[in-house]
């Protein structure tokens, strides 16, 4: 008879703990926010240009890709000052923003094309002389300003269905799995929400 009381008592101080772990994980599941097949941590022109290439690959189109932006969604507005923050975009750079229907939207807005390049050694009279002509009439870069070259990524990124913005979204901090049978990593926010994901890319590297 003690024995089956000290079992009922050992029963019911379990359910109480099981209680107990459902509510805790009832508390903190209200801040997962979601699991994703890709995120990007950093929404600047690499970032979202990666997004973008990301959500226009039809192999990739079926991907839930989260893309967390620290700074806030601004209206961009084309002004007749010209930005001192520029990038040197070669023909390559180019091709790849075509491919994403991007360029066009950089076309429209500004750029300056840079047909002779010269470089040359200041410690002797080695130099050497980058021509448009000999680039099949084509330029040899392009001097765009980032918030250009930002928005007209961000224009075509919007288009994208599989790919959800978070913008002022602050990373405190991020775990990785240490299964081989699990790939699902945590990031968590500084609000306190966390998300998982199979792929997480910060500063532009794959780290899991």
């Amino acid at each position: 008879m003690k024995q089956n009381c000290l079992l009922i008592a050992h029963f019911k101080n379990n359910i109480k703990l099981l209680s107990s772990a459902r509510r805790l994980s009832t508390k903190n599941d209200e801040k997962f926010k979601g699991k994703y097949d890709v995120i990007i941590a950093g929404g600047g022109m690499v970032g979202c240009t990666l997004a973008c290439a990301m959500g226009k690959n039809a192999l990739l189109s079926n991907l839930k890709i989260l893309l967390l932006e620290g700074s806030p969604n601004k209206k961009y507005e084309l002004t007749p000052h010209y930005s001192n923050r520029v990038v040197a975009l070669n023909q390559n750079t180019k091709s790849l923003m075509n491919s994403i229907n991007v360029w066009e939207h950089v076309e429209a807005l500004r750029l300056q094309p840079v047909r002779h390049m010269q470089v040359w050694d200041a410690c002797s009279d080695a130099m050497i002389t980058f021509s448009s002509t000999d680039i099949l009439d084509d330029d040899v870069a392009y001097i765009v300003e980032n918030d250009v070259l930002l928005h007209a990524v961000s224009k075509e990124l919007s288009k994208s269905k599989n790919i959800e913005t978070v913008y002022q979204a602050k990373i405190a901090s991020y775990q990785l799995s240490q299964s081989q049978l699990s790939h699902e990593n945590i990031v968590k926010m500084s609000n306190g929400d966390t998300y998982s994901c199979d792929l997480l890319v910060s500063e532009f590297k794959f780290i899991a």
